[in-house]
């Protein structure tokens, strides 16, 4: 089958998918959780949390991509009503647990460690200024870096950075409410939104304290970010889709249950267990990443060909069905959508015992890739009306067009794209006099 062909049939698939075809194809470290929850929107939001962490736990692994070495950090977004099931995060979050905990633990070593060099410091100096010595004076102990995978959201700007530091530009920023990260970090002199948007393309990062006279350097960050709130709370993060951190997020739209969940089913008992003991899998595969070479991402020809088709298509299909803004959007999500295969490849390899200074990316990574972007692809334009006012300008299009109005005329009339009008429209009908009549 010729890449023309393939292309064409990874376009029909993606239109045709569900949850369970993508949960099947995953590598088994994460389609084992995945199959272990019952209820179909944990699945979804535990698979769309668990990508944004094990983004985070792959150190030294790197892929070539426009020219630059890029690691596999994600940056996603569920968005639910208050109580709306987003438990499956909480599991999510279980991957990484056994690692932050080890981190901790010897945080807290090294601290007790320091603590006795400092006694014994102040007690060499004592002497040495006792005796009025002329020679060099003790040197004071280097106060250990604190340790952790997660970095809490609930933290300063210049908090985030001196982490970031300490954790050689490595972490996570998981929080259930987004709010809590925008109303800490807006507290600071300066637009965190700024720093997360370098930190997604690993740009160099810096920040001076002035009352301690430090400068803070980050030259390679690799920062990973999950994030979940409402519609409203995610508007103090990301006000506007102008400012580009909209276009860096995976999003998902956690529908509303109407239906009260069985909170007694006997197939949830072993949750938190199971869970747990899955985040020691992770720890091992992070334990041997850390100390290794760099490990190397890699397409085949014939599927950076389908890439650059694929993704060409969809920037088209985007700035026609939305508006040019979008085109950011369509670019990123080629960067996304690459991460992802890159993830996938080395939780396979590493399976399979396979992994090497060089990992190639499988067809069936590569599409499961394709599919998750084209899932949330969806949910990404739900956010964008959301964000860009557009559920108030629906209303007023659909108005105009029931009085009479032509789609160019209304068009101009409100600067909309010619295409999202008639997308707005398509469910309205005309009546005999040709005018446009109820929905369908």
């Amino acid at each position: 089958m010729g890449a023309i062909d393939i292309v064409a049939k990874i376009r029909d698939e993606v239109k045709h998918f569900s949850i369970d075809k993508i949960i099947n194809d995953l590598p088994k470290m994460l389609k084992k959780p995945c199959t272990r929850l019952v209820e179909e929107a944990e699945k979804e939001v535990f698979l769309v949390g668990a990508l944004g962490v094990v983004s985070g736990l792959l150190p030294n692994v790197i892929g070539l991509y426009s020219g630059k070495w890029i690691t596999p950090n994600l940056y996603v977004y569920v968005l639910a009503g208050y109580g709306g099931g987003k438990g499956g995060l909480d599991f999510a979050r279980k991957l990484g647990e056994q690692i932050h905990l080890d981190k901790r633990e010897t945080a807290k070593i090294q601290m007790a460690n320091y603590l006795q060099e400092v006694e014994a410091y102040k007690k060499r100096l004592k002497i040495y200024n006792k005796e009025n010595s002329t020679g060099e004076p003790p040197t004071p102990p280097t106060k250990p870096p604190t340790l952790m995978l997660y970095i809490p959201a609930n933290n300063s700007k210049s908090g985030v950075y001196q982490l970031l530091k300490e954790n050689e530009g490595k972490g996570i920023i998981f929080e259930s409410e987004g709010d809590t990260l925008a109303d800490a970090l807006k507290q600071d002199y300066g637009n965190f939104s700024d720093t997360l948007r370098k930190a997604f393309h690993h740009e160099y990062l810096d920040l001076f304290r002035r009352m301690n006279d430090e400068l803070i350097e980050i030259h390679h960050p690799e920062l990973s970010l999950v994030l979940s709130s409402t519609f409203n709370q995610l508007k103090i993060l990301i006000p506007s889709v102008e400012n580009g951190l909209f276009s860096r997020f995976l999003f998902y739209e956690l529908k509303q249950n109407n239906r009260f969940v069985n909170v007694f089913d006997d197939q949830k008992k072993d949750y938190q267990e199971y869970f747990e003991q899955a985040g020691y899998s992770f720890k091992q595969l992070y334990n041997e990443l850390e100390t290794s070479a760099p490990v190397m991402f890699w397409l085949t020809d014939d599927q950076k060909q389908r890439f650059v088709k694929l993704f060409d298509e969809k920037k088209a299909k985007l700035i026609d069905e939305v508006d040019v803004t979008m085109a950011g959007t369509a670019n990123r999500l080629g960067i996304i959508a690459f991460r992802i295969m890159m993830l996938f490849t080395v939780l396979r390899v590493y399976e399979a015992g396979n992994l090497t200074e060089n990992v190639h990316c499988s067809d069936i990574d590569f599409n499961n890739a394709m599919r998750i972007v084209a899932r949330l692809e969806k949910h990404s334009k739900t956010v964008y009306e959301y964000l860009h006012g557009q559920p108030e300008k629906k209303e007023l299009v659909i108005s105009m067009r029931r009085a009479g109005a032509s789609i160019p005329d209304i068009s101009r009339a409100l600067g909309i794209n010619r295409g999202t009008v008639s997308k707005w429209c398509k469910n309205l009908i005309l009546n005999s006099t040709g005018n446009p009549s109820n929905p369908i």
